[in-house]
């Protein structure tokens, strides 16, 4: 399985990494650190398998990334991993087609809980 994770934040993507390989056995995972970088290598390489996406990419107004990534690659199963824990943004990202969300604050086992769900 592919994962790709589109963060700003270099120490994130790393403990991204990590969680995804601990959640997937045999992962490959493939990390930048903004939407074009992402969009730019989707257009050489075959989508991923999952796409865990940074709502607070620099550039972006929040869902436009969710919304601009899922126009593009409707077939790549996306989790949504935000600062913003507000239930509100949590509804609208599921509702505007992220197969998950988690939390930056939430804890280790927690975040590999959830991206081993997201994965099957």
């Amino acid at each position: 399985m592919e994962v790709l994770i589109v963060d700003d934040d270099p120490l994130l993507r790393e403990v991204l990494s990590a969680a995804v390989r601990k959640a997937v056995s045999g992962a490959e995972v493939v990390a930048v650190g903004d939407l074009e970088a992402a969009f730019e290598r989707l257009a050489h390489f075959e989508p991923p398998d999952l796409a865990l996406l940074d709502l607070g990419l620099p550039g972006h107004a929040g869902l436009d990334s969710l919304k601009r990534f899922r126009w593009k690659f409707p077939g790549v199963r996306v989790v949504v991993v935000s600062a913003n824990e507000d239930e509100k943004a949590v509804r609208i990202a599921l509702e505007a087609g992220a197969a998950a969300y988690i939390p930056k604050s939430s804890k280790p086992e927690v975040m590999v809980a959830a991206l081993a769900r997201a994965a099957r």
